[in-house]
């Protein structure tokens, strides 16, 4: 083979490798997505409010947590993402979820809504305040703050009302780990919520 055989080769090579890369024969890591579940906790019994109804109004957020990616943090100073390791949908949505599905399990309310559908009795409003992954050297933790308010539909006095700042450990640095850990951290919130909840009823 000739140098100019040898040169043509050589260009004809590097082209289809360039071509198998731009058409996604590259590796390249999938978009993971992860939820927050229902936890099996203690239900209190049900009151004598079991015929009133309740609305789970949207959550809200604060706004460095209002996006779909999991929020890592290395220091008080790091605020960073997982890129390809998002939640299933916003967190305020997903908790909005979860909460209304822990009530509607209590047996509190004849019926719980996320869409108001004829005037409810009662609401519950939550703002989340941090969620999220903390690495601090070789030990990691997940943290969940909120605040939860339930009260009379359209009233501004809180029945009840409490904020919530609570951490669990975690045994590696994985985003599925931050998940099972955010929703234990939730459903003991829960757990606490809905015993109040039921003495105040």
């Amino acid at each position: 083979m000739n140098y100019k055989s040898i040169f043509l080769a050589s260009i004809l090579c590097c082209f289809a490798v360039t071509l198998t890369a731009c058409l996604g024969g590259g590796s390249s890591e999938p978009t993971k997505y992860y939820t927050i579940a229902v936890e099996n906790i203690s239900m209190p019994s049900a009151g004598t409010y079991a015929d009133k109804r309740l609305q789970v109004r949207k959550f809200t957020i604060e706004p460095a947590y209002q996006r779909a990616n999991i929020v890592y943090r290395e220091s008080a100073y790091d605020f960073m993402f997982y890129d390809l390791d998002l939640w299933a949908s916003r967190p305020e949505h997903m908790m909005a979820q979860v909460a209304s599905e822990y009530l509607a399990k209590s047996g509190l309310f004849k019926s719980v809504e996320t869409k108001a559908n004829g005037k409810p009795d009662y609401e519950l409003l939550g703002n989340i305040v941090a969620i999220e992954e903390v690495d601090e050297g070789s030990s990691q933790y997940a943290r969940l703050a909120v605040q939860l308010t339930f009260r009379k539909t359209e009233s501004d006095e809180a029945l009840w009302e409490k904020s919530f700042d609570q951490k669990m450990s975690m045994g590696d640095r994985e985003p599925r780990t931050t998940a099972e850990t955010v929703s234990k951290l939730y459903g003991k919130i829960m757990e606490e919520a809905l015993g109040d909840i039921s003495r105040k009823l």
